[in-house]
């Protein structure tokens, strides 16, 4: 009998190490980042996230490259932080990229995000940005009339 449990302690000791370092190490890199970020960045790319949420989209190529990078490096836990946040994005991205697609979500051109009431520096109500362009640092206009309320 001693010599069967002699035997099997060191297979149950190996056993319990691979399920102990099961998180660890080039291990965890595998499943977290070599198969969960890269599929999910590939499914985010298959839904069109690269046109409809490229922040998202290249954010999680970015945190991916990263992660790539660190586990290189043997920063394992960096590695998988990256990773993490890499499939974070990627799955937004896809979420944002099938909204877009339904119509439930509206991209915006980027003039939308202009304001609609502009102000100089001093909080006066302007018109155009031209106005701005035609007084000077001291508010005066250019053409010598005095718009800071008659001082200088």
């Amino acid at each position: 009998m001693t010599r069967a449990v002699s035997r099997v302690a060191p297979r149950l000791f190996a056993l319990g190490l691979a399920v102990a370092c099961a998180g660890c190490g080039p291990f965890g890199y595998l499943k977290k980042v070599a198969t969960d970020a890269t599929r999910a960045v590939a499914d985010a790319e298959a839904a069109g996230a690269e046109e409809y949420a490229p922040y998202e989209y290249w954010g999680a190529v970015a945190y991916l490259e990263q992660s790539k990078v660190l586990m290189g490096y043997s920063e394992y836990e960096r590695s998988f932080d990256f990773g993490e946040r890499s499939k974070q994005l990627a799955n937004e991205a896809k979420l944002k990229a099938q909204r877009v697609k339904k119509g439930e979500s509206v991209v915006h051109s980027e003039d939308v995000a202009a304001p609609t009431d502009m102000v100089d520096s001093e909080g006066k109500q302007i018109e155009s940005i031209d106005e701005v362009n035609e007084r000077d640092d001291a508010g005066v206009e250019k053409s010598g009339k005095n718009t800071d309320g008659g001082q200088g």
